[in-house]
């Protein structure tokens, strides 16, 4: 099978693999559609030098396709089954995994090298690649009313960001601002009107801007040369956002996500960043704010927002800008690189 390893200074090697063989409690998924993750860039764009402390792994964490082959005592899935996949399976007997939280597992196989906040590196191969060898738990059923492309995009950025939206309790009530209309935002946004809510969305972009209209952002605020502040109050009419949410990771939009909502304000932190955020406790005691920060999502809420999706006949894959053959990876990272672009697919069969 050909995959798609991840070298460093931005090249990567698109190679032969042996086919896997699934072993007891695990199986191989056929890939249909896998995507690009933003987190995916975040090692794409490391050197060779910082790669040489990664294990050489097989990318990719956005997988869905159909069961291909179960090992022994697998009995939650068969072949032909039409599965999304989660990225963070966890070993399934600690007490996080029996709560929900797969993703908080210290046990975790982790797919695809990136380092998880549990401190492990992942070490198995992960989803650019034509099968996908998994502990099966990790196979997750994909509704006939959804796509492969929403399945794949549920697995990292559509749950991320319904979990988030979940946490904040957005509602038909909300005003919400959504900072950063990249992938995960733009799922937020379809989201977010899904439950009801007033959307704006801000970003410096006008391709994303453009997408985000699209795709059903109620208003847009083109962060370039503008307070955006003053911007959202005259938008709102002077009554503030009652929610909003940092997909992009800059410290002066989620200073501004902050900020921005009303008195007694739910904040939610998605996007990553290095540099420290000075929040002044006062002034969420005085505003009385709360801000929660999100990281994936738990495993039970893929069904539930499954659920949500179809019930709401909403499909994720108009988040995507772009298709690509598995062969094509460089000119897909390339091209998703430029932040230009909303969700990139991997789709076999083109």
């Amino acid at each position: 099978m050909k995959g798609v390893t991840l070298i460093g200074d931005r090249e990567l090697l698109i190679k032969e693999y042996p086919n896997p063989k699934p072993g007891p409690g695990q199986a191989v998924v056929k890939m249909k559609v896998s995507t690009i993750c933003g987190s995916d860039l975040h090692i794409y764009r490391l050197t060779k030098e910082e790669m040489k402390k990664r294990p050489q792994v097989i990318a990719g964490h956005e997988p869905c396709g159909i069961v291909y082959e179960v090992g022994e005592n697998v009995t939650n899935v068969k072949p032909c089954d039409r599965v999304s996949v989660l990225h963070a399976i966890g070993c399934g007997y600690c007490d996080e995994c029996v709560k929900g939280y797969d993703y908080r597992c210290r046990n975790m196989p982790t797919i695809d090298g990136r380092p998880w906040w549990t401190g492990q590196t992942g070490n198995k191969d992960g989803g650019f690649a034509d099968y996908l060898l998994v502990p099966s738990r990790g196979c997750l059923p994909l509704p006939e009313e959804l796509s492969f492309t929403d399945g794949a995009i549920m697995a990292c950025a559509g749950g991320t960001a319904y979990e988030v939206l979940k946490k904040l309790a957005v509602s038909s009530r909300d005003i919400l601002a959504i900072y950063g209309l990249g992938p995960v935002g733009l799922c937020a946004v379809m989201i977010g009107k899904g439950l009801g809510a007033d959307v704006i969305g801000v970003d410096l972009v006008g391709e994303r801007l453009e997408l985000g209209l699209k795709i059903g952002v109620d208003k847009v605020i083109n962060a370039k040369g503008v307070n955006v502040l003053e911007e959202m109050k005259a938008l709102t009419k002077g009554e503030s956002p009652d929610a909003a949410v940092d997909f992009s990771g800059s410290n002066i939009a989620r200073t501004n996500a902050i900020n921005c909502v009303r008195f007694g304000g739910r904040v939610g932190l998605i996007g990553h960043g290095d540099v420290e955020l000075p929040i002044r406790p006062s002034d969420l005691i005085s505003r009385d704010i709360t801000i929660r920060g999100s990281p994936i999502f738990k495993t039970d809420t893929y069904f539930e927002m499954a659920n949500f999706l179809v019930k709401q006949k909403i499909s994720l894959e108009k988040t995507v800008t772009h298709r690509f053959a598995l062969e094509e990876a460089a000119e897909a990272f390339r091209l998703f690189d430029s932040g230009r672009t909303g969700k990139v697919a991997f789709v076999w069969g083109l």
